[in-house]
């Protein structure tokens, strides 16, 4: 079942790339991860990830930090909060 906050505005939302962010959105619910085991984890490649985790970016679904010298995503709530709004 594709997860409501795979669907972006920045990008058009077909299904493999609905089906992609949701594995990404699932995993980050759990913790946050880096693009290595986020790629690990899922079995896409990293580029693939990075691709989908910086379009998440710019609608606000993911957030990315530094934790030393590793680069870590989470989730955040701005993501469905507009789409909620966007909807109605």
């Amino acid at each position: 079942m594709i997860n409501p906050r795979a669907y972006l505005r920045s990008v058009k939302n077909v299904k493999k790339g609905l089906e992609v962010r949701t594995l990404i959105i699932d995993a980050l619910s759990k913790k946050e991860l880096s693009v290595d085991e986020l790629s690990k984890m899922s079995g896409m490649s990293k580029p693939k990830a990075r691709y989908h985790l910086r379009n998440m970016l710019a609608d606000g679904v993911v957030r990315k930090h530094r934790v030393g010298r590793r680069v870590v995503w989470r989730l955040t709530g701005v993501g469905q909060a507009s789409l909620e709004e966007t909807l109605g």
